[in-house]
Protein backbone atom coordinates (compact mmCIF):
# COMPACT_ATOMS: atom_id res chain seq x y z
CA UNK A 1 0.00 0.00 0.00
CA UNK A 2 1.16 3.44 -1.22
CA UNK A 3 0.37 7.20 -0.52
CA UNK A 4 1.19 8.84 -3.13
CA UNK A 5 2.22 12.28 -1.80
CA UNK A 6 4.62 11.21 0.71
CA UNK A 7 6.07 7.89 -1.32
CA UNK A 8 5.78 5.60 1.58
CA UNK A 9 5.58 1.76 1.25
CA UNK A 10 3.80 0.65 4.27
CA UNK A 11 3.59 -3.40 5.30
CA UNK A 12 3.32 -6.31 8.14
CA UNK A 13 5.21 -9.09 8.78
CA UNK A 14 5.00 -11.86 11.01
CA UNK A 15 7.91 -13.72 13.00
CA UNK A 16 7.67 -17.44 11.43
CA UNK A 17 7.17 -20.05 14.21
CA UNK A 18 6.05 -17.74 16.87
CA UNK A 19 2.71 -18.70 18.97
CA UNK A 20 0.82 -16.07 19.58
CA UNK A 21 2.29 -14.47 16.28
CA UNK A 22 4.48 -11.36 16.59
CA UNK A 23 3.38 -8.66 13.85
CA UNK A 24 5.97 -6.55 12.85
CA UNK A 25 4.90 -3.45 11.04
CA UNK A 26 7.27 -1.63 8.48
CA UNK A 27 7.73 1.73 6.53
CA UNK A 28 10.17 2.92 3.86
CA UNK A 29 10.46 5.96 2.30
CA UNK A 30 12.38 6.96 -1.12
CA UNK A 31 13.59 10.42 1.52
CA UNK A 32 15.17 10.03 4.87
CA UNK A 33 13.21 12.13 7.64
CA UNK A 34 11.55 11.35 11.14
CA UNK A 35 8.11 10.34 11.03
CA UNK A 36 5.31 9.39 14.01
CA UNK A 37 3.05 6.75 14.37
CA UNK A 38 0.11 5.77 15.83
CA UNK A 39 -0.72 1.96 15.54
CA UNK A 40 -4.18 -0.02 16.57
CA UNK A 41 -4.78 -3.37 16.64
CA UNK A 42 -8.56 -4.43 17.59
CA UNK A 43 -9.59 -7.47 18.02
CA UNK A 44 -13.15 -9.04 18.71
CA UNK A 45 -14.83 -12.22 19.46
CA UNK A 46 -16.36 -14.72 21.92
CA UNK A 47 -13.70 -14.18 24.54
CA UNK A 48 -14.73 -10.64 23.96
CA UNK A 49 -12.59 -7.74 22.51
CA UNK A 50 -9.16 -6.05 23.00
CA UNK A 51 -7.19 -3.38 21.81
CA UNK A 52 -3.36 -2.78 21.16
CA UNK A 53 -2.61 0.56 21.28
CA UNK A 54 1.22 1.95 20.48
CA UNK A 55 2.82 5.50 19.00
CA UNK A 56 5.96 6.74 18.58
CA UNK A 57 8.34 8.06 16.58
CA UNK A 58 11.05 6.77 13.85
CA UNK A 59 13.79 8.04 11.97
CA UNK A 60 13.85 7.05 8.16
CA UNK A 61 16.80 6.60 6.05
CA UNK A 62 16.17 6.52 2.33
CA UNK A 63 14.94 3.47 0.67
CA UNK A 64 15.74 1.41 3.85
CA UNK A 65 13.01 -0.71 5.45
CA UNK A 66 12.15 0.56 8.95
CA UNK A 67 10.44 -1.57 11.68
CA UNK A 68 7.79 0.76 13.76
CA UNK A 69 7.34 -1.61 16.56
CA UNK A 70 6.39 -5.13 17.34
CA UNK A 71 3.16 -6.81 18.85
CA UNK A 72 2.10 -10.19 19.46
CA UNK A 73 -1.51 -11.06 18.70
CA UNK A 74 -3.24 -14.70 19.40
CA UNK A 75 -6.59 -15.26 17.19
CA UNK A 76 -8.69 -17.59 17.90
CA UNK A 77 -10.58 -19.11 14.11
CA UNK A 78 -13.94 -17.10 14.58
CA UNK A 79 -11.96 -13.69 16.10
CA UNK A 80 -12.62 -10.49 13.69
CA UNK A 81 -9.38 -8.29 13.99
CA UNK A 82 -7.77 -5.49 12.18
CA UNK A 83 -5.24 -3.12 12.27
CA UNK A 84 -4.72 0.54 11.54
CA UNK A 85 -1.70 2.66 11.31
CA UNK A 86 -1.68 6.36 10.87
CA UNK A 87 1.50 7.85 9.88
CA UNK A 88 2.36 11.99 10.29
CA UNK A 89 5.27 13.78 8.74
CA UNK A 90 6.01 17.10 10.15
CA UNK A 91 2.84 17.30 11.75
CA UNK A 92 1.03 16.77 8.36
CA UNK A 93 -0.86 13.25 7.53
CA UNK A 94 1.29 11.05 5.73
CA UNK A 95 -1.43 8.19 4.99
CA UNK A 96 -3.69 5.88 7.39
CA UNK A 97 -3.27 2.03 6.60
CA UNK A 98 -5.62 -0.60 7.20
CA UNK A 99 -4.90 -4.38 7.58
CA UNK A 100 -6.40 -7.56 8.26
CA UNK A 101 -4.87 -9.38 10.89
CA UNK A 102 -2.26 -12.12 10.17
CA UNK A 103 -3.46 -15.49 10.71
Amino acid sequence: MMAADMNLQVWLETVPNTHPSIVIPYVQSARSGQLQYQLQAIKQGRGGSSRIGQSGGVHLRANQPTALSRFSLSLGEHDQCRIELVLVENGQAAGTYHFDCPR
